[in-house]
């Protein structure tokens, strides 16, 4: 049996190579093997997040075809991975808008952005720190509607 980590990997390249349902396949395997660590879990569910986005027609949710609930699901097991922090933010495109499960998390938005720019900041690199710095108009436009 492959251990979980070259689970994670062979789903990766599934999903490199457009074969996003075999990719889910895998991740979903990692995600409910009681083996798997909460970073590993993390892992699978962010890569679930991206697939989906890749795919939206795979979302379990017909309602929501957004990679955001799973990034959001990755931060319970790794709330300060970079990496699921600004597939959040990115979330928040043009298109996820339209969305209306999108529309009722802006708060996450926020909070990842809070993570990134208040607790994080210092160790991430420039081209990390620009990126955040791309996300700061959407992060002051949400802050004013909760005003």
């Amino acid at each position: 049996m492959p251990t979980i980590e070259k689970k994670l990997n062979q789903a990766e390249i599934f999903y490199q190579n457009y074969e996003p349902e075999l990719a889910l396949d895998i991740l979903n395997e990692v995600i409910s093997d009681s083996n798997s660590t909460d970073s590993e879990i993390a892992e699978a569910l962010n890569l679930k997040g991206i697939t989906v986005d890749l795919a939206p027609y795979l979302s379990e949710d017909k309602e929501n075809y957004s990679g955001l609930i799973f990034f959001q699901k990755a931060l319970e097991y790794a709330p300060y991975n970079t990496s699921i922090l600004f597939n959040v933010l990115n979330s928040f495109s043009c298109i996820d808008m339209m969305q209306d499960y999108t529309q009722k998390n802006k708060s996450t938005f926020m909070c990842a952005y809070d993570v990134l720019n208040n607790d994080l900041y210092d160790s991430l690199n420039e081209e990390s720190k620009s990126n955040l710095h791309k996300f700061s108009s959407k992060y002051h436009e949400f802050q004013e509607e909760r005003f």
